[in-house]
């Protein structure tokens, strides 16, 4: 069996699947990416049992045939090859051989009937969404998602799907994101995506040229489809916490003012925080907003900024990472601080634009 295929279009696919495979691994199968050319076209395979991602390669195949090769070797091999050109690859005799002008290498091959099976859904139902939305919708939520794996109903990104939204949550316990977007659907439906799975999808779609990309799930798996790209992935049967309860229902006060003033005065204010309790403590009153933190061994710092206020003055206390994380993933050049009292979550809004919202707990004020 023989494929010859355009250099761009192997590196790319591989790059494509090879952040699927686990760095980690009890079976040498699954450090592998099986190859299954066949006159339905030439597939690469590759999967970390939890997500799997199967990519249409575009080449001139001679034969049919299937092999499993480790992923790290042949991505470091077709890396360092030309980037204009044909590769050539020849299977024969549990060897694969690749071949780029010059250059030649024989690399060993695995039992392809050892590698786990990819299946797609094929029943549930499905819904089509831009590739860019969904980009920035998991974008605008990810970095919220608890990152301890222990912690299984907060590792990970709720997905909620009913009335003609796609609702992404995530939250570690300590904030909370929330993106979503009109779609033209009347299923519904809510599962968890474990944060390892949406990292890997985040990839997938950014690395993909398709405008578009279908979404399919059948109570148990979520598959994302494009013409060259499928992915699949289990949902973690856990309950994800009822993120309702920690949405604030009235505000007391609402601030608006300038993202970048506040991300640079949070940068400064962070030089004295990160040295002591980790905190900042915010001031509301009049036109102005008043960020300090104070370290026993570091000294203090203030800041103010210049702000219009609606409703009565605040004073609480922040992690200030939060504040500037959700900050960074706010689209806009001016930003909604809106507040209950100096107890309650802190609700983050960018300024007349709907579609997502960052909560931030406050901490006890020292």
């Amino acid at each position: 069996m023989k494929v010859a295929v355009e250099a761009n279009e192997l590196s790319n696919k591989i790059s494509i699947v090879s952040k699927t495979v686990p760095s980690k691994t009890i079976k040498p199968i699954m450090s592998c990416v099986l190859f299954d050319v066949s006159h339905d076209g030439t597939y690469l395979h590759a999967t970390d049992l939890e997500t799997g991602v199967k990519a249409r390669v575009q080449c001139e195949p001679d034969g049919e045939g299937r092999f499993a090769v480790d992923a790290k070797i042949l991505y470091e091999i077709v890396r360092t090859l030309p980037s204009e050109g044909k590769v050539q690859l020849s299977f024969s005799s549990g060897l694969l051989a690749v071949e780029c002008g010059r250059s030649k290498f024989r690399v060993p091959t695995m039992d392809p009937a050892e590698f786990p099976e990819i299946s797609l859904p094929s029943e549930g139902y499905a819904l089509d969404i831009e590739a860019k939305t969904l980009s920035e919708m998991i974008d605008r939520v990810v970095f919220c998602a608890a990152k301890d794996e222990f912690m299984r109903n907060l590792n990970g990104v709720f997905w909620e799907i009913g009335k003609g939204f796609l609702r992404l949550v995530a939250s570690d316990g300590f904030r909370l994101a929330l993106a979503e977007e009109r779609l033209s659907t009347q299923s519904e439906s809510s599962f968890l995506i474990s944060l390892k799975s949406m990292k890997e999808l985040q990839n997938i779609i950014q690395s993909c040229s398709e405008t578009r990309i279908t979404i399919r799930y059948d109570g148990k798996r979520l598959s994302l489809s494009t013409s060259n790209i499928e992915t699949v992935m289990r949902v973690v049967e856990i309950d994800f916490p009822d993120y309702k309860k920690v949405l604030p229902k009235a505000f007391k006060s609402k601030v608006i003012f300038s993202k970048d003033d506040l991300i640079e005065a949070l940068r400064r204010t962070m030089v004295i925080a990160k040295r002591g309790s980790e905190s900042v403590r915010v001031e509301i009153a009049e036109d102005v907003l008043s960020l300090s933190s104070r370290s026993p061994d570091s000294g203090e710092v203030s800041e103010e900024i210049s702000i219009r206020k609606e409703g009565e003055d605040i004073i609480a206390a922040f992690n200030p990472l939060f504040l500037m994380e959700a900050l960074r993933h706010v689209h806009t050049d001016e930003v909604e601080f809106n507040f209950v009292d100096s107890t309650s979550p802190l609700q983050i809004n960018p300024l007349n634009v709907e579609g997502y919202l960052y909560i931030v707990m406050p901490i006890r004020i020292v």
